[in-house]
């Protein structure tokens, strides 16, 4: 990091400090802002979430309330209720119509009382049940034992108990909710049946729905077994509603409240408020916390926003300090970073004496210092490539003007004097395509003339086992290159392919251009080249012993004095014989033309 530091420019130094000061100063300002902010919205939150939950805690405790005296007002009104019995009965006769009636009035006027109630039902423990709702229809039907061992095994006292899902039939809301009391005799201290009130449990959901004004709380009201009275959590209640036993039921109800008590302690995003209704009913509110306080992160995007469109005005004033101070300098470095790969050029001179004025100086000392030694490297360089490519071309040129003299010599001596004379012709054309007139560059049709001529020598030379074939496209025709380039290959294909066959061989020229690359290939139906082999050859590591050949390495040597790294031979995969190719960068060619 110290040494990034370092090789920053002056400017951005400048730049960069005050942006990691503003940056520090911000974010500690952002957060000391936030965390104020975040404990006053906090306290205010819990102070209106306790506010409305005490509304909901008086509302639902008067709705109990009225329940537990609806319920000990029937209980009452039966045991004061005179003529329900006779013969020393412990249970009305289902079959007296005056004690029918009489049951099912003191039912009617409960309603009257209390309007919340949507079904009254009486269940004596001989299974005589005497039900009425709202709506004014009644039921009284005998054999009910079922609900009594129902009732029995739910060990239901004076203490009263809420059940969902009793077998009994409803005519309201899905969630119909009862509280089971037992009915005791007071006259004869024992029990004789069940009063069983049935609630609405949509009359509960509305009144913490209507008092509430968010939605990122959940209600869980609780009677004292922790058996779920109603919640938000509506698929909980349905959930509840479809197990028929009680004990299931609570078991459910506490499963909820675990895995609630869970949530709540990992997360530590809910505050958690618990009221008593009354001595049957808990209250528990659960607040999301972080969702609530979603709106001290939209304060802190737009204190960020704020400093951010701060931080760029200060910055642009920064930049301009710091351009203003380290300017020349910099205008200095990037004007010598633009010629790290050729000559820079002389800065205007300034007329000023402090550091700007001395480093300008000296800067155009050192340029005209450079300027010249560039020049004269240059002209040594020069020099020193044009006598390698007059030694390496020396040796391309005698060993093959003596074989076609020697080959001359020996047809005039065989009496051949015509393939004679079209010898001497061909070598004429040869070397007069090869010469150039001195020039090192030739254009690719001109060294396949000079080529073509070469071949017909070689084939006179080696009538019973070599032909050649030429296939350039038109599009190569024009392409520059050195001459006495593809000479070599086509020799190392006669002397190290053709010629150790002992039998005719052919030879076969041809090239293709594909963007900036052309690509010539010399193939022949030889001995063929190992991949191991060439790859030594090209390393200097094994030498090639013909004394007729110009070799491999002597041609990559040669045309890397051309073209530099514009250039490479390589030795392509075919099933017979040997494929050459030579591949030639058009513009590194350009680059490295004499």
């Amino acid at each position: 990091m110290k040494k990034r530091l370092q090789n920053m420019m002056i400017q951005q130094r400048i730049s960069y400090s005050f942006i990691i000061f503003f940056t520090v100063f911000a974010v500690c300002v952002i957060i000391g802002l936030r965390g104020i902010y975040k404990d006053q919205m906090y306290e205010k939150l819990i102070q209106g979430r306790n506010y409305e939950d005490n509304l909901i805690v008086q509302q639902i405790g008067m709705l109990s309330t009225n329940l537990n005296s609806c319920c000990n007002s029937v209980i009452v009104n039966l045991n004061n209720t005179t003529g329900l019995k006779k013969n020393n009965s412990l249970y009305p006769d289902l079959y007296d119509s005056a004690a029918k009636q009489t049951i099912l009035n003191i039912i009617e006027n409960s309603f009257l009382m209390f309007p919340d109630v949507s079904q009254i039902a009486v269940l004596y423990s001989n299974g005589d049940l005497y039900q009425k709702d709202r709506n004014r229809s009644y039921i009284c039907s005998d054999g009910n034992d079922d609900l009594i061992h129902q009732f029995d095994s739910m060990g239901i006292s004076t203490t009263g108990q809420w059940y969902y899902s009793l077998q009994m039939e409803s005519a309201f809301s899905e969630f119909s909710l009862h509280y089971v009391k037992t009915l005791r005799d007071v006259k004869e201290n024992t029990d004789i049946g069940y009063v069983i009130l049935e609630l609405d449990e949509q009359n509960i959901y509305d009144i913490y729905r209507n008092k509430n004004s968010s939605e990122d709380v959940e209600f869980y009201l609780l009677d004292y077994n922790q058996m779920m009275i109603s919640s938000d959590d509506r698929d909980a209640m349905n959930n509840i509603k479809a197990i028929s036993a009680y004990d299931s039921q609570l078991d459910y109800s506490k499963n909820i409240i675990r895995k609630l008590d869970e949530k709540i302690s990992d997360t530590g995003n809910y505050y958690t408020s618990e009221y008593q209704v009354n001595d049957l009913w808990n209250l528990v509110s659960v607040l999301d916390v972080k969702s609530m306080l979603s709106d001290v992160n939209n304060i802190t995007i737009v204190i960020i926003s704020i400093s951010l469109v701060l931080l760029m005005i200060f910055y642009m004033l920064t930049i301009m300090i710091a351009r203003h101070i380290a300017g020349p300098i910099s205008a200095l470095s990037e004007h010598m970073r633009k010629f790290t790969k050729s000559l820079p050029e002389k800065l205007p001179d300034i007329d000023t004496h402090n550091e700007e004025g001395v480093l300008i100086s000296s800067f155009n000392q050192m340029v005209d210092m450079n300027q010249q030694l560039f020049e004269d490297i240059t002209n040594e360089k020069k020099e020193k490539r044009q006598l390698e490519l007059a030694l390496l071309q020396a040796q391309i040129k005698p060993h093959f003007l003596y074989n076609t003299l020697d080959t001359i010599f020996c047809l005039n001596s065989m009496k051949r004097h015509a393939d004679a004379s079209r010898m001497i012709k061909l070598l004429a054309g040869y070397y007069r395509l090869v010469l150039n007139k001195g020039l090192d560059w030739v254009w690719l049709d001109q060294e396949l003339d000079a080529l073509q001529k070469y071949l017909d020598i070689q084939t006179v030379r080696y009538q019973d086992s070599l032909s050649y074939s030429i296939a350039m496209p038109e599009e190569l025709s024009a392409l520059h290159i050195p001459k006495l380039t593809l000479q070599p290959l086509v020799e190392n294909a006669i002397y190290h392919g053709i010629k150790p066959r002992n039998g005719k061989g052919h030879i076969l020229i041809t090239g293709e251009l594909e963007e900036e690359w052309a690509y010539i290939r010399v193939i022949d139906d030889g001995i063929g080249l190992t991949k191991e082999k060439f790859a030594l050859i090209l390393s200097g590591e094994q030498r090639e012993t013909d004394s007729e050949s110009f070799g491999l390495k002597n041609v990559s040597e040669r045309l890397k004095i051309f073209y530099g790294e514009g250039t490479c031979i390589q030795l392509e995969d075919t099933p017979l014989g040997t494929s050459i190719v030579l591949c030639i960068n058009l513009k590194r060619g350009e680059e490295h033309e004499l």
